[in-house]
Formats: structure tokens, sequence, C-alpha cells
């Protein structure tokens, strides 16, 4: 099918020039996540590791300027996961090797968004990188974190499929299945608090679109960092 984001829920092989790129099913994911790890991490992610590896002034230079085309091209560790994933997705063992340092972004970020990934930004400034990480920190608060499998039983017990049948989907679809029990789970809360609420409350559609590629804003108001870590230190 065409490379069309709206029709990624349907599951079939997305055309490229160089070929089909084909989905990841749930039942492929366990081979091939440590891979996929590696191709989410970014540019910076590389650069910063680099830059607490060396400290001569003139390799430093190099390193701020070189391209994730060139770290991985360069890098034969980090090659091979691209050729495993690469190979994997196009169904073609020589594919990365036709992959041109125009064209890597582009066939990265399609990879990484036929499976409900994106790259996670780090800033370069590694005190404004720290700041970032504790707005995630407050953000998440004392929330319960979920794992993989709490995605797959929660997708199996809200629709009554079988484990077997989780195993055919996609990547995607999983992701967006479960996301949307969790937007229909909030409406029906909503509108059952609404029939004995006091103000009028917002209730966001069950149907609503999921954007899972939405960008978060890290930044955190004093308010907000007070009532955070009120809630975490106390």
């Amino acid at each position: 099918m065409k490379n069309i984001p709206d029709f990624y829920i349907l599951g079939l092989p997305v055309d490229t020039p160089i070929g089909q790129c084909s989905f990841i099913k749930v039942k492929e994911y366990p081979d091939l996540i440590e891979f996929l790890n590696y191709i989410q991490l970014s540019r910076q992610h590389f650069i910063n590791t680099l830059k607490e590896q060396h400290t001569d002034v003139e390799e430093l230079k190099i390193i701020e300027n070189i391209s994730l085309f060139q770290l991985v091209s360069e890098t034969a560790n980090l090659k091979a996961v691209y050729q495993i994933v690469f190979s994997f997705v196009f169904n073609d063992e020589e594919i990365f090797n036709n992959i041109t340092e125009e064209l890597f972004n582009d066939y990265r970020s399609l990879i990484l968004k036929m499976n409900g990934m994106k790259e996670e930004y780090i800033n370069p400034n590694p005190e404004i990188q720290k700041w970032i990480d504790k707005s995630k920190k407050f953000k998440a608060g004392n929330q319960e974190p979920f794992f993989f499998e709490d995605m797959v039983s929660s997708v199996v017990g809200y629709n009554g499929l079988s484990y077997s049948d989780i195993n055919e989907m996609t990547i995607y679809q999983l992701t967006i299945t479960f996301q949307r029990i969790a937007k229909i789970k909030n409406y029906d809360t909503s509108t059952l608090f609404s029939t004995v609420a006091t103000e009028k409350m917002s209730i966001e559609q069950w149907c609503g679109h999921i954007d899972l590629f939405k960008e978060e804003n890290h930044g955190i108001s004093k308010d907000e960092f007070d009532d955070k870590s009120g809630s975490l230190f106390n």
C-alpha cells in the first residue's frame, strides 16, 4: 500500500522506492526488540556517549559534526544492528548497503513509525537534559508502570481474543488497540462521574484520534514542581 499513516492500522506492507517495508508482528518482536531499541536512539545519544570517552579538543570538534549515518556506517556493531532490522522488514539481506545518507533518515523514521516508536529527544546540553529527566520523573509521579505483557493481556482480556490472535497482530496494531481501550475506559469513567459532578466536565470522545507520535512538553511550572515534589517526598 501507499505510505499513508492513517492506513498503518491495516498492517499491509508499505511501498517504497527500494521495495516493500513490512510491519513487525508481535510474535517477531522478541527477536527484534533489542535491535529496534538501538535504532530508536538519537544521534545526540551517541554523541554524548562519545564525548564522555574523548577529551581531545580536535576530536570533540569532529564528533560534534558527525551525522548519525556516519556513526552507523563507521561503527561495526551499530551497522550490524541496522542491517538486521532493514533486512528483516524489507526481506532483503543486502538492502542496507543500498541506503545512501540522503535516504537514511527517511527509512529509519519509516521503520520506527511503522512500529509505533519515535526517537527520544536528547538535549545537547547535559545540564538541560538533567532537568528534562527530572521533569519526566515528576510528571510520572506515583503512576504505576506497565509492561509489554500488561499491554498484551489487556487487549486479550478486553476483546476476548486469544494469545495466538495477538501473535498475528503487528506491534502498531497492538499499541493502537491498547490505547483505544484506555480511551474507551476513560470515556466510560468520565461519563459516569459527569452524572454526579457539581461542575460541568469536559469529556474526551472515546473514538477521538490517537497520536502515537505526539511530542511531549517536558517543561514544568513551579506550581507543578511544588505539587509533585510534595507528593513524592512528603
